[in-house]
């Protein structure tokens, strides 16, 4: 009885503990998740660095976090300052009347004046349409300037949880092995259903990286760079955009490609419309269908949807950060329920069904 209560008291003991650690790290646990992650993506880079650095764990791991932060680190801050500028000069335009987003409909209307009687008949006027274009463009560079303003607010703790996560993704790389021997060692799910749970975690990782990340790059920066050729305004805003989009299959970026189409088509820039067009179904519509089959392969053990779910969720609760975040969650999900059923199934204990 008493070494009963002694293993509880101690078990429950290191829960409250635990659960106290782990609300301490509450806002740095996201560093944490990305330099685990950045380890298994780049722990094949370390391996292959060994041998050339005379097989120095700290001078493999020290390499490979300066090649992640000048090609990765600095890449995504650039972009970062690039959408926050444009959005800054967007917010600026609407608020000094530079931009006028009910151009289109008036060239509409004077090219199909029937436009206008059709409108009446649903209860419209140009007038109504009009207010109601400029205040949802207000009301975007308002939404702009405050994401602005709560970014520049939030600087100091990016760069912190910057400096933390390469910190900590060298002890990562360099300890990784090490660090999953214990966790293995000191859980108590059974060795070989923590290495499941581990190998599932590396697996989804790296699918939802190469997969959403990079398809999203290569969609975004196709369709920004089409923009920007065009002479649209804001291309690394709707490049970004189009970017984060791409979660969405078949349609996700032509949401933002197809009304600048419809745009240019209003404002009379007939040849631009048609290249969009063009360049966003053949090239930026069909990206996804070439790279994602070549990127995810079989690999991925999730149907489509439970990732879309997955994904849309997790950019809800954790940001960009989701992007990743929701579908490892959602495969651990599935193989925390697998084991589960596996363990107490009848077939495993002997009950009758």
């Amino acid at each position: 009885m008493g070494i009963t209560l002694q293993r509880s008291s101690l078990l429950v003991l290191v829960a409250a503990v635990t659960a106290a650690f782990i609300l301490l790290l509450a806002d740095l646990l996201l560093a944490v998740f990305w330099a685990a992650v950045l380890a298994i993506l780049f722990h094949g880079l370390y391996r292959r660095l060994m041998p050339l650095l005379l097989a120095k764990p700290s001078l493999a791991a020290a390499a490979v976090l300066l090649i992640v932060a000048a090609g990765v680190v600095a890449p995504v801050l650039l972009l970062g300052w690039a959408v926050a500028r444009e959005a800054s000069l967007f917010y600026a335009a609407v608020e000094q009347g530079e931009f006028d987003p009910s151009a289109p409909l008036k060239t509409i209307v004077a090219w199909l004046p029937w436009v206008k009687d059709w409108l009446e008949t649903l209860g419209l006027s140009l007038e109504q349409m009009r207010a109601g274009l400029v205040s949802a463009s207000a009301n975007a560079g308002r939404f702009a300037a405050t994401g602005l303003a709560a970014a520049g607010q939030g600087v100091l703790k990016l760069v912190l949880q910057l400096a933390l996560m390469l910190y900590l993704l060298f002890f990562f790389l360099r300890d990784g092995e090490k660090l999953v021997a214990l966790l293995v060692r000191v859980l108590p799910l059974g060795d070989e259903r923590e290495y499941q749970l581990f190998a599932q975690f590396a697996t989804v990782s790296r699918i939802s990286v190469t997969s959403t990340v990079v398809i999203g790059v290569v969609q975004g920066g196709l369709g920004g760079v089409t923009l920007a050729l065009l002479g649209v305004g804001s291309p690394v805003l709707l490049g970004v955009l189009m970017g984060v989009l791409s979660i969405v299959p078949a349609v996700g970026p032509a949401m933002v490609w197809a009304p600048a189409a419809v745009w240019l088509f209003a404002s009379g820039a007939w040849v631009q419309g048609l290249v969009l067009v063009a360049v966003g179904t053949l090239v930026v519509g069909l990206a996804d269908n070439i790279l994602r089959p070549i990127l995810v392969g079989r690999r991925a053990s999730l149907p489509d949807y439970v990732v879309l779910l997955a994904t849309l969720g997790g950019l809800s609760v954790f940001g960009f950060s989701g992007l990743v975040i929701g579908p490892v969650l959602a495969a651990l999900f599935f193989v925390s329920w697998r084991l589960f059923e596996e363990e107490f199934s009848p077939a495993e204990t002997g009950a009758e069904p």
